[in-house]
């Protein structure tokens, strides 16, 4: 009886140690997975915000090129006006 008694208190013991190791490690796995999930929301954000970055740069690239566009626009009119202009004045010498 005595050594079955030991043998059940071993027995319970280990059972006790192997649920305790079992739980022990569900909040430093929690953790880990936590911090890898933190990580990888990390890494997303930043790629958005690269993507968001790109995506100014060219909407800017654009609206630049649209406003060199517009500038030479008016030149070509003032260059126009200017020659519409000659064209007039020596149209007028001529007739007199």
């Amino acid at each position: 009886m005595k050594t079955l008694r030991k043998v059940l208190a071993v027995a319970s013991v280990g059972a006790l140690m192997i649920g305790a190791v079992a739980c022990g490690n569900k909040p430093a796995n929690n953790a880990a997975n936590a911090a890898n999930n933190a990580q990888n929301a990390a890494v997303e954000a930043n790629q958005a915000a690269t993507n968001a970055a790109a995506e100014a740069n060219k909407e800017a690239t654009e609206a630049n090129k649209a406003a060199a566009e517009a500038n030479q626009a008016k030149e070509d009119a003032a260059n126009a006006q200017n020659a519409a202009n000659a064209a007039e004045a020596e149209a007028t010498n001529a007739a007199n």
